[in-house]
């Protein structure tokens, strides 16, 4: 069984560890009594029900951009190239927040010219796209057994893998479809009008193609072979035995039930190799079928959901890190200083090398007037009793309508 190295995985913002176990390892990292630990879980749910209620509000902006181009709404689609624009601009920042990366176009070559697992190619037709926008969150190599020569092979390939994928894709119109008789046959009809927004999981890179709606199956060279060789080993088998008799006499003297025999071998034949090609063909389809189903996470509205929920959990994962690293550490710390001391304490406590995104954390906390910078740089934080006080008086003054 062949093994290759595993590279080096691409260093990442986002932090792929549930929010949960962040705040139990800050806590049980300081070894703190139970009184104070009892404060900084307080402060971290202010924490999350104030970031909540602030992305409670990018969610409902969302949504009231997407509504007129929703696919599953149930009125009809109606926006403009403005209303679009600035969907996908709100859905950047967003993104943004919670650490995705678009995926490049050198990304997508690579998938279209590659396979990873699945024992196929997919050609997609991204001239039928009017508006196209690909982000991957998470990177990582994983070690999968992939089977080859017809399952007799067996190597151990190093994958890489985009914990999730969310494609933003919006098609051309009925008029363009229209225009040429090869794409009438692809057109998606009312199923494809409005901007259509799916979240995936564990994508391998060189496989992305299959999270696409618009593509045409490419076999292996290995798989035109097995359809193709009992077609030609047919044909040579039938040369060998009616060839003499063919050639070798007279036209007139070929009796009609010699020819006939011929022609109906060839046709099993034919018919074999056209069998085959629509076996490989369905088996294709239903290892496609099988992987989204089990990849698809949401769509649409419920993508949006998802999305901001995970940008919150981004956002109160970097803000409880910083403060409590610069709150509890036995060194004053300036924003390089720190930013090292957490990457550290995340490589070592969960074994992600993470590129924490320091200015953006004590962004937050200088926001939330916790946070105070001396001249020569180091960082402190108020106290967390005092952090509690002023986080509960934000709360209690977010909505002040009485004069």
């Amino acid at each position: 069984m062949a093994k290759s190295a595993t590279p080096a995985p691409e260093r990442q913002q986002f932090i792929p560890v549930s929010r949960e176990k962040v705040k139990q390892a800050l806590l049980g990292k300081w070894q703190l009594d139970e009184d104070s630990s009892q404060k900084y879980s307080n402060l971290f749910k202010m924490f999350e029900v104030i970031w909540h209620h602030d992305m409670h509000h990018d969610l409902e902006d969302l949504k009231k951009g997407y509504d007129s181009m929703n696919p599953d709404s149930f009125e009809d689609i109606n926006y403009n190239q403005t209303n679009l624009s600035s969907f996908l601009e709100k859905l950047d920042e967003v993104m943004m927040d919670g650490n995705w990366l678009t995926i490049t176009d050198e990304e997508i070559d690579e998938a279209l010219e590659g396979e990873d697992i699945l024992p196929i190619s997919l050609d997609v037709r991204f001239d039928e796209f009017s508006s196209m926008k690909l982000y991957r969150l998470g990177d990582s190599y994983r070690e999968t057994e992939i089977k080859s020569l017809f399952g007799l092979k067996k190597e151990t390939k190093n994958v890489r893998v985009f914990s999730n994928v969310l494609t933003v894709l919006e098609f051309k119109d009925e008029k363009w479809f229209m225009a040429e008789r090869t794409r009438k046959k692809h057109y998606l009809g009312q199923e494809g009008q409005g901007l259509h927004i799916r979240l995936f999981k564990d994508v391998p890179h060189l496989d992305m193609e299959v999270i696409f709606p618009n593509t045409s199956p490419s076999m292996r060279t290995l798989e035109k072979i097995k359809i193709g060789a009992p077609l030609v080993g047919g044909i040579v088998s039938l040369s060998m035995k009616y060839g003499p008799i063919l050639f070798g006499s007279a036209s007139g003297d070929t009796s009609l039930s010699l020819l006939g025999g011929l022609l109906t071998a060839l046709g099993t034949y034919v018919l074999k190799t056209y069998t085959s090609y629509q076996k490989t063909r369905e088996k294709f389809r239903s290892a496609v079928a099988k992987d989204m189903y089990f990849k698809g996470i949401a769509n649409n509205q419920s993508a949006l959901t998802y999305m901001i929920d995970m940008a919150e959990e981004q956002e109160v994962k970097e803000a409880i890190c910083a403060y409590m690293f610069v709150q509890e550490s036995d060194v004053t710390m300036n924003e390089e200083e720190l930013d090292e001391a957490i990457e550290e304490w995340l490589l070592r406590t969960f074994g992600h090398d993470i590129d924490f995104e320091v200015d953006d954390a004590l962004a937050k906390l200088e926001k939330m007037n916790l946070l105070s910078v001396a001249d020569d740089g180091k960082l402190s934080v108020v106290s967390v009793e005092n952090a509690l006080v002023t986080l509960d008086d934000y709360w209690d003054n977010l909505y002040d309508f009485v004069e």
